[in-house]
């Protein structure tokens, strides 16, 4: 699933690409992905419109035009990418056996779902395999009724994300300290990846209970869930099978993980060889030598 440094790739990405330009057509090739309003409805309601921002909030993005607000979610597997006219198609778009996209330019298939075609010949395409994305139309007044925007915890690249603030999240929160990094009430954008990154830059066991990290060990994890996310942002994000950014490219902060994905290699702190376990049905890797389980 896209983590925060993915979505906000993407967002950048895209900020170049499509503000100001108008939606000559939309069309919607699978129902499900529109929650609100119904799929014919919402392709009515933008056409025509003018993007003229795309702000970010945790995991989802939301598209500000003339007259409405589009709050989307990319679930497990959707990618957002720019169609550019004045270039060729890829080719070797597919890889065969799962049909994941490779990268790169690329038609309308079977996993293109919406596509926003502009004035100017060029278009947005909305892939997604796995069909877990979400979309959302909203009245500006209406935004309020977003409540899965709303409830949100905090935002790691904003004001709001003060110690004060990250200290009282940990009230009354009797999960593993795994498991309310996933909460995305508790701080907005974080995903598996980055929260084993985070833990491990902190050194906290991922099944440690939250009530029994020390106020020490909590400073840790505060300085260390902005510098893992700013990592993945510089690298342009994290690609195993489906991410890309808007121009159809992978990221590659996969280069970088200290411990995700690292099952039996060697830390590189200390040497020591990295673990799986799971954690609340996820599957989460640490150094046992570096991040010690305690007594909760």
């Amino acid at each position: 699933m896209p983590e925060l440094p993915e979505v906000e790739t993407i967002r950048l990405g895209l900020l170049d690409r499509i503000s100001n330009k108008r939606i000559e057509c939309v069309e919607v090739r699978c129902d499900r992905i529109i929650l609100r309003p119904r799929p014919q409805e919402l392709a009515a309601a933008l056409t025509g419109q003018t993007i003229r921002d795309i702000r970010r909030r945790g995991k989802f993005l939301v598209f500000e035009t003339d007259d409405y607000k589009l709050l989307i979610h990319l679930g497990m597997s959707g990618q957002l990418t720019y169609w550019d006219q004045a270039r060729k198609d890829d080719e070797k778009f597919f890889i065969t056996l799962t049909g994941l996209q490779k990268a790169h330019q690329h038609a309308v298939d079977k996993h293109t779902h919406v596509s926003f075609y502009f004035n100017d010949g060029n278009a947005l395409h909305y892939r997604d395999i796995r069909q877990f994305g979400r979309w959302r139309l909203y009245r500006p007044e209406e935004f309020k009724q977003a409540r899965e925007f709303w409830l949100l915890g905090l935002e790691p690249f904003s004001r709001d994300y003060s110690w004060r603030r990250f200290l009282e999240q940990f009230r009354g929160r009797k999960l593993k300290i795994k498991s309310l990094l996933l909460n995305q009430r508790f701080v907005a954008g974080i995903g598996n990846i980055y929260a084993d990154e985070a833990l491990f830059e902190a050194r906290i066991h991922p099944e440690r209970l939250a009530r029994s990290v020390s106020v020490e060990e909590k400073k840790r994890l505060f300085r260390a869930i902005p510098k893992v996310l700013r990592r993945g942002l510089k690298h342009g994000g994290t690609s195993f099978r489906s991410y890309i950014n808007a121009d159809g490219e992978a990221g590659t902060n996969q280069e970088k993980l200290r411990v995700y994905g690292r099952e039996g290699e060697r830390c590189h702190r200390c040497k020591a060889s990295i673990v799986r376990i799971v954690v609340g049905q996820r599957s989460s890797h640490f150094c046992p030598r570096c991040q010690p389980s305690k007594r909760n």
